[in-house]
């Protein structure tokens, strides 16, 4: 069977839902760009220094650089933190006089157990340093990175096995549909293997951002590819010589 010889009520329905996936890829890169860059609207380029703070850097620090840069006095004050977390995060003098009065000016606003500001976040406040030690490991915490990768995989694989095995119904050369079917799971698991291999060194923050444009590249292609296949006559030179 291939996708072209389908009756139209099964191109139909099949298009339906590649078109969603496509539309839904392009969704996501659209938001990968703007929560990765200093931009509200558009599609855009994600800033390598913010996938970093936020895979590689501590909690503390990353959120410091982007979603909660606006409320940092001065970027030394970042520095500060970073240098103090990567000197072992001691509860000496230091903190007590340098980092904790950068806290209180800069975060505990918003994150104190008594706040009552419009955004206030009291169930993560900055109040000791028992509290601040929470945020200190570098990248996602373990706990959370396996809830969010374990989502991430089960929710992907589902549409990325539909696509895969449409596409490979169709009827082009077996090397673009080999080609195609083993990057668009390639990219997957590169993606979510390097959130975890981040956490050790950011080189891992280049391979996130790769590995997700593979992902999502390869998905909107055999989607686009699925569509013509079903609905337009294609050049022989990429069609299979058996496929009629």
């Amino acid at each position: 069977m291939r996708l072209d010889t389908l009756n139209f009520q099964a191109r139909l329905g099949l298009s339906g839902f590649l078109i969603t996936v496509i539309l839904g890829a392009l969704s996501a890169a659209t938001l990968i760009g703007l929560l990765y860059s200093s931009q509200t609207s558009g599609f855009n380029i994600p800033d390598i220094n913010k996938v970093k703070a936020k895979y590689s850097d501590p909690m503390l620090v990353g959120s410091m650089k982007s979603s909660m840069y606006e409320y940092v006095a001065e970027d030394g004050d970042i520095d500060i933190i970073a240098q103090w977390i990567k000197d072992g995060a001691k509860d000496d003098e230091y903190f007590k006089e340098e980092v904790m009065y950068i806290i209180e000016e800069d975060c505990q606003k918003c994150h104190s157990r008594n706040s009552t500001m419009s955004k206030a976040i009291t169930s993560i406040p900055f109040s000791s340093h028992e509290d601040l030690m929470k945020y200190v490991e570098g990248g996602y915490s373990w706990t959370h990175m396996a809830k969010t990768a374990h989502i991430h995989l089960f929710g992907m694989s589902v549409f990325l096995v539909i696509v895969s095995l449409a596409f490979a119904f169709s009827s082009y050369i077996g090397s673009i549909k080999t080609l195609l079917i083993g990057l668009g799971w390639l990219g997957l698991w590169g993606d979510i293997a390097s959130w975890w291999l981040a956490k050790y060194s950011d080189v891992f923050a280049y391979v996130i951002s790769a590995s997700g444009a593979v992902e999502i590249g390869s998905v909107i292609a055999m989607s686009g590819l699925c569509l013509l296949n079903m609905w337009f006559k294609l050049p022989a030179a990429v069609l299979e010589k058996n496929s009629d």
